[in-house]
């Protein structure tokens, strides 16, 4: 007998087949295919008593296929149950019978044929079905721990992230906590800083009131030459040299902890500061700069503290320069002046500085003189250290203060530039001069030194011509004093200074003209 694999294995088949026809081996549980093995087609049916009964052998051949163990599934197969639709042999026969199968009994030899080959299909397609399934689960295991990885290093990744935000909200939260406190310390601090410098500047208004008072008095008895009181000189010197110290704490020392602020004053420092060098002798030079200055200055108003560090250091530049370049070249004070008499009164609160400054440098300016037979007495009167520790020679010190006298001089006797001469007073007045020689004429004798008339030459080269024409006779008579009875006085000491003077005063008594520096040009 013949059969075709796919009708073996479950394979839809034809409509002829009846299922009483064919016998059913294995469940469908599972997946497994069933085995169908097709008894004869009815038109094969031989109506007799033999054929309606399968071989004893053949089917304990059937009967012996295990194929549960290369079936997965957990009951064993069911046995086929081989049913045959007999027809009776006491009814007619409708049909026409074939011929009897022709050798029954070589049917075990192909069922085992069969068995085996069955046997080995199903083997083959099991173990590529268990090799796939083993694949398929291995590679849902790995996806499924690839996705328990890439989960897990996600959930790290959103802790690592939430904790970088709350590290750097806490941080944030830190900042605005210490930016607040240090405004608040500031705003304090600047509350402070107001009122003390309020009532700083109340009381010194009250002391420059004072000196004012006094200097206009003086200024008003011209012909009175009378005694100085040297206390009151010594409080004046006293007070510039107290500025001094409050100007280190208040502004300087202040300006250095501020690192912004320092930082936009070094700047204005820089720009400022190699405009002090660059005068001529050209008004329209000096206007330029002066504009230019003007600016600077402007711009750090803002700052109350960083105003007032400027101005100090204007002042500084000023009678820095007269050290150095006036010592040298004299005219060169007259630009200097001019440059300095515009910012005073553009800026009056630079004056309460520059006096400072002067006072500092060459307390001769306010006729303060001290002995300088001790360093405490040298450092009053302005000296300064050398290299290597020791004083610096008397001709560098007289030098440095002829060339800040000289500037001084020329302050006063510079009138207030026109569009402002109504309306203002000025800083410094020519009094201070007359103030200056005054205090000089009344100086013991045993005080006086070369330096003195040092800067009695210096002061005539730059304003003794301005002088006379503000004090004319009164003028005349201080000027002999100094030149004749000072000078005699110290005759026998040979001082080079007191020499110059007594020649300046006879030059001026033979021509009866004095010279002045040139006058700048336009």
């Amino acid at each position: 007998m013949r059969f075709n694999y796919e009708e073996l294995c479950n394979i839809d088949c034809p409509d002829w087949y009846d299922e009483d026809e064919y016998t059913i081996i294995g469940s469908d549980d599972e997946h497994v295919p069933q085995l169908r093995l097709p008894r004869r087609a009815k038109r094969d049916i031989v109506l007799n008593d033999n054929v309606g009964v399968l071989d004893s052998g053949l089917v304990e051949l059937i009967n012996n296929l295990d194929l549960n163990s290369k079936i997965p599934g957990s009951g064993k197969l069911k046995s086929g149950v081989w049913r045959r639709k007999t027809t009776s042999l006491s009814k007619p026969n409708n049909k026409p019978t074939g011929p009897a199968p022709a050798n029954l009994s070589h049917e075990p030899e192909i069922f085992l044929s069969l068995r085996q080959s069955l046997a080995k299909s199903i083997s083959t397609k099991l173990e590529t079905l268990e090799k796939d399934n083993a694949e398929r689960v291995q590679e849902v295991k790995n996806e499924k721990e690839r996705i328990r990885k890439e989960q897990q290093r996600i959930e790290e990744e959103q802790k690592r992230r939430a904790e970088e935000q709350a590290r750097i909200k806490r941080e944030e939260a830190e900042r605005q906590r210490q930016k607040a406190e240090m405004e608040r310390e500031q705003q304090l601090e600047e509350q402070r800083r107001k009122e003390e410098e309020q009532k700083r500047l109340q009381e010194e208004r009250k002391k420059q009131e004072a000196i004012e008072k006094k200097l206009k008095a003086q200024e008003e008895a011209k012909k009175v030459f009378g005694l100085t009181d040297f206390r009151k000189v010594e409080d004046t010197f006293k007070h510039y040299k107290h500025k001094i110290k409050g100007i280190k704490s208040e502004i300087v020392e202040p300006v250095k902890k501020d690192a912004n602020l320092k930082s936009i004053l070094s700047k204005h420092k820089r720009r400022i500061n190699p405009k002090f060098g660059q005068l001529t002798n050209s008004e329209q030079h000096l206007v330029a700069i002066s504009s230019e200055l003007s600016l600077l200055v402007d711009e750090t108003k803002a700052n109350h503290l960083g105003y007032q560090w400027i101005l100090n250091f204007i002042a500084k530049a000023l009678v820095s320069q007269a050290e150095t370049e006036v010592r040298v070249k004299p005219e060169s004070a007259l630009p200097l002046g001019k440059l300095a008499l515009n910012l005073l009164a553009r800026y009056p609160e630079l004056l309460d500085f520059l006096m400072a400054r002067f006072v500092k440098k060459c307390p001769l300016v306010i006729g303060f003189t001290c002995n300088i037979d001790s360093e405490e007495g040298r450092y009053k009167m302005g000296w300064k250290r050398a290299q290597n520790d020791s004083w610096e020679e008397e001709t560098s010190y007289d030098e440095r203060m002829g060339g800040i006298a000289t500037l001084f001089s020329v302050i006063t006797r510079l009138p207030l530039p026109p569009d402002i001469i109504s309306s203002q007073v000025h800083p410094l007045p020519i009094a201070h001069s007359w103030q200056m020689l005054a205090r000089f004429a009344n100086t013991p004798t045993d005080l006086l030194t070369n330096t003195h008339f040092v800067v009695l030459g210096s002061w005539w080269d730059a304003a003794a011509a301005q002088f006379v024409q503000a004090y004319r006779t009164q003028a005349h008579k201080l000027l002999r004093l100094i030149t004749n009875e000072l000078t005699n006085a110290v005759a026998e000491r040979k001082y080079v200074g007191a020499a110059r003077l007594r020649i300046l005063s006879e030059d001026y008594e033979t021509s009866g003209t004095l010279k002045s520096f040139p006058e700048m040009s336009a």
